[in-house]
């Protein structure tokens, strides 16, 4: 069960209803202090990430995997809760960075978001108590608290955008890096495609996680995780 989390760690780690993230960044231990804390697990800065709401985000994902028929022993669950954990500090690093920037959502966006999900919608319309009801009932939280991880979690995304169009590949890139790979460039236009995708996801996640270490030297974020 740990191999398998391992291995679709990222669709793992994406939650479909609140919109919470779009990727996950791996946070290596050695970038963090550690100490106790009873209802803190991690601070970015000053801004303090509870107990409660990873709790929270850690039962919706193992929700999520039961139904799909996966059974969660304690050992797989630790790691899940590890998993999250890091999503949340991550998505905390780019509210902060996007914030410093000056990148906003409006509210209009959200309301947006809302009105066209249909979840909420009855006969196509909006209905309010529709909404009410199933966000206490799915998330366990109050609308105005699904409404900011809304907010969160599309300002984090907002901030992804700006910092990954900074990166692109060149055709030459691609082909050097496919050569370097293989050794050869035979077959490379018909893997031109696939190669060039999983180039790009990794240049991404190098340069989110360079941008995390620098993000790091100014602002400490601890975590009070216990194993």
């Amino acid at each position: 069960m740990i191999s398998f989390l391992i291995k679709h760690k990222k669709i793992i780690l994406i939650i479909t209803l609140a919109f919470f993230l779009g990727s996950i960044v791996y946070l290596g231990a050695n970038a963090y202090s550690k100490s106790g804390g009873s209802q803190v697990a991690a601070k970015v800065g000053s801004q303090e990430i509870t107990n409660r709401t990873l709790f929270r985000v850690t039962e919706d994902q193992a929700r999520m995997l039961r139904n799909q028929g996966l059974d969660l022993d304690e050992n797989t669950l630790k790691f899940l809760r590890q998993q999250m954990l890091a999503a949340l500090i991550s998505e905390e690093v780019l509210n902060q960075a996007a914030k410093n920037a000056d990148i906003a959502v409006a509210d209009y966006e959200i309301a947006y978001d809302i009105r066209q999900s249909p979840l909420f919608n009855q006969g196509g319309t909006f209905n309010k108590t529709a909404y009410e009801n199933n966000i206490r009932r799915a998330t366990n939280m109050s609308p105005a608290e699904f409404e900011e991880q809304l907010r969160r979690g599309k300002l984090s995304n907002r901030f992804r955008s700006v910092l990954y169009s900074y990166y692109k590949l060149t055709p030459a890139e691609i082909k050097h890096a496919y050569q370097a790979q293989h050794g050869t460039l035979k077959d490379f236009e018909q893997n031109k495609k696939d190669f060039a995708s999983q180039l790009l996801d990794t240049k991404m996640e190098t340069a989110q996680q360079a941008f995390f270490d620098r993000f790091n030297q100014d602002v400490a974020i601890q975590t009070y995780l216990q194993d």
